[in-house]
């Protein structure tokens, strides 16, 4: 009679386990396909493999300092206060975070200056204002970006430059745009996999301009040329 029940004791906990392992595995599965599974759609117009040039151009003991200047957005997206800092600003700050995480890059700042007469204009021009910021700055490196007007929901396009601001040549020289599906930033994720309620009040602005911060970064530190 005791071992009939040491039985049942004995299979009850292994489906308890199977059960909770088949719904950590869809939370798992379902936040990987959300968070990792991000479409870029990246080019790089001029490109030099990122620790190639720095271990050229720098003494490996003296750790290099890239300032991220805002992005340059169209006047609906731009600085209107601290309550709203733009996109170009959030976009900055975005692509600090994922550069820092990257390993790759041992300063990253924001720059601390948003605008100056000519900035949007010059990111096609020679950037000769935000190398000349950079350097009075201290700055081994600025990453420069422009922010295109979105021309769909759930689409972003950015060009950016990384430049030495020594020299001013230029680094790298791409553009990303990042497209993703209205339905799914709607969705109220939750652990158990079948749960899967929309959110018709949840915008997908930030994570977009998040996942864009994303495939920037990838494209900046790419090891593989990525022609246009």
């Amino acid at each position: 009679m005791t071992y009939q029940i040491n039985i049942r004791c004995l299979c009850v906990r292994i489906l308890t386990l199977c059960c909770i392992s088949l719904l950590s595995g869809c939370a798992v599965y379902k936040d990987l396909r959300y968070r990792y599974a991000i479409p870029c759609k990246n080019h790089a117009h001029l490109q030099f493999i990122f620790e190639d040039y720095v271990s050229r151009r720098f003494h490996s003991q003296s750790p290099i300092r890239v300032a991220v200047v805002p992005f340059s957005v169209p006047a609906n997206l731009a600085y209107r206060s601290a309550e709203f800092p733009g996109v170009g600003n959030e976009l900055a700050w975005k692509l600090h975070a994922d550069l820092l995480q990257s390993g790759r890059i041992p300063i990253v700042e924001v720059f601390n200056r948003q605008d100056w007469p000519g900035k949007k204009d010059e990111f096609f021009t020679g950037n000769f204002g935000a190398i000349s910021f950079a350097r009075q700055a201290g700055y081994d490196l600025v990453l420069v970006g422009n922010l295109e007007l979105p021309r769909q929901l759930g689409s972003l396009t950015a060009q950016a430059k990384l430049i030495e601001v020594e020299s001013g040549v230029t680094v790298w020289y791409g553009e990303s745009t990042i497209n993703e599906s209205y339905g799914d930033y709607q969705r109220e994720r939750q652990w158990w996999w079948w749960y899967d309620k929309k959110r018709p009040d949840k915008l997908m602005g930030n994570q977009l301009v998040e996942d864009l911060a994303q495939c920037l970064t990838n494209n900046v530190l790419s090891d593989d040329y990525m022609p246009e």
